[in-house]
């Protein structure tokens, strides 16, 4: 786990009691992430938010950006490179 990181938390020794926990969580997190942007990507289509209007404009490009930094995070998560890698 990185220091740093735990020190965000609170101080180090508060940033490791909430360490095992983040570990567990990793997988019900990773898969709330996953099935949110599906939803995401399926209403937009049917709800015709793909291109048109400045809003709807907005929304597309929000659900691109959210879907761009959700794929990094998980992959710096996964490569071992914000925290323990768990796998």
């Amino acid at each position: 786990m990185v220091p740093g990181l735990l020190g965000l938390l609170g101080g180090s020794s508060a940033g490791l009691a909430f360490a095992p926990a983040l570990q567990v969580l990793t997988w019900p997190f990773l898969a709330i992430t996953v099935l949110m942007l599906a939803r995401g990507w399926w209403l937009a289509p049917t709800h015709g938010s793909w291109w048109g209007s400045a809003w709807k404009n907005r929304a597309t490009y929000t659900l691109i950006a959210s879907t761009v930094l959700a794929v990094s995070l998980w992959s710096l998560r996964f490569a071992g490179l914000l925290g323990e890698s768990p796998l």
